[in-house]
């Protein structure tokens, strides 16, 4: 499943520094997965920094071992869905 990243800034975002690593079917579901544990601070926009694909982070100096703003991963989502038949 792909995995989307919510990075963050330096303040006034859940986390200081470092991201979120939601494991979701496309975007859409990860930003609302996201929202369902960090509401918009101001409607519409997602309460972080940056969002990334996992390929797109990978080609981020955020990903290296400094991390972002000196924090790596501070959480992982997982969305699944199981069909019972």
């Amino acid at each position: 499943m792909p995995k989307f990243i919510y990075t963050y800034g330096s303040e006034g975002h859940p986390f200081e520094g470092g991201w979120t690593e939601i494991e979701a079917p496309d975007p859409e579901s990860a930003n609302a997965v996201f929202r369902a544990f960090h509401p918009d601070k101001y409607e519409g926009f997602l309460n972080c920094c940056s969002t990334y694909t996992e390929a797109g982070f990978q080609n981020t100096s955020m990903s290296g071992p400094k991390g972002n703003c000196g924090h790596g991963c501070w959480e992982r989502i997982t969305v699944t869905r199981e069909i019972i038949p």
